[in-house]
């Protein structure tokens, strides 16, 4: 009896990811279609040109603890109201006590950090690295 359950519950996962592949063979001969029809209209403005040659753009992996956007805003948000420069980490724990994100080892930790640098290295116009005694520190410009 149980193995009959099993088996129910197997097939159903098969069906489900039988059927994400099925979409996502679609969407890739929709792209592929949408692909072809970039590089003719590329052509019709410049003949020479080789699309091949273009190389893909990488995409960036969204997270599980910030919306697109979101890490950058919460960033503005507590360098605003810092008395002083803050480091990666206390940038961190604070978007951590912010968005109530319990944090379970060392490495979630590290992860977000990670996250945080990231997103401060790519606002360098509007947020700036100070270093105090050999100690790297973030504030709004």
């Amino acid at each position: 009896m149980a193995e009959q359950q099993v088996i129910r519950i197997l097939r159903d996962k098969r069906s489900e990811l039988a059927g994400l592949v099925k979409d996502l063979e679609q969407q890739l001969g929709e792209r592929r279609a949408a692909l072809t029809h970039l590089d003719a209209t590329m052509r019709l403005f410049d003949p020479e040109i080789r699309p091949e040659g273009i190389g893909p753009r990488p995409r960036r992996r969204c997270n599980a603890w910030f919306r697109p956007g979101e890490s950058l805003r919460l960033i503005y948000d507590v360098l605003r109201d810092a008395p002083r420069p803050m480091t990666t980490r206390e940038i961190g724990e604070r978007m951590m006590d912010l968005k109530s994100i319990p944090v379970s080892d060392d490495r979630q930790r590290a992860l977000i950090q990670k996250t945080v640098l990231a997103s401060l290295n790519r606002a360098k116009e509007t947020i700036e690295r100070v270093e105090t005694a050999g100690v790297v520190g973030w504030r709004v410009r």
